[in-house]
């Protein structure tokens, strides 16, 4: 198993950052054309659809807004991703006055390009995605 984690401080409110993070009907990645959710809360499945027609199942594993802490992985192995057993986390921590830390990791087994490539690609994606919900509660 391969595992992947990003940690990043974020000068917001920390239920303000995964009321955004940590919804998970709601967030849609920017590279997303078309997303569909089907049922709610845990266990709930979101089908994400990217530019290129490729499409991502991924299953609301464990959701907890106590603890601001959401973890989800993906359905299936019929998927374009360089990996399977995919398993994520998104934790976000109050820090000092209105900042938190967010801590995004995951587990998975490579099984196409390096363990180096995935690393790279899920660890910019992961910032890509905190800069996105920084950029959002910015303006």
């Amino acid at each position: 198993m391969t595992t992947v984690k990003v940690s990043v401080e974020v000068n917001a409110n920390a239920d303000l950052v995964f009321s955004n993070l940590g919804d998970f009907a709601g967030f849609q990645p920017k590279f997303v054309v078309a997303k569909k959710i089907t049922g709610s809360g845990i266990g709930c499945l979101r089908e994400m659809t990217m530019a290129n027609g490729a499409k991502v199942v991924e299953r609301c594993d464990n959701h907890d807004a106590n603890s601001r802490t959401l973890t989800y992985s993906i359905v299936g192995n019929d998927h374009p991703m360089p990996f399977r057993a995919y398993v994520a986390t998104v934790a976000v921590t109050p820090t000092r006055g209105n900042a938190c830390r967010v801590d995004w990791f995951s587990n998975f087994e490579v099984i196409s390009g390096t363990e180096e490539e995935a690393v790279k690609f899920l660890t910019s994606g992961y910032k890509g995605f905190i800069r996105d919900v920084q950029t959002l509660l910015a303006a």
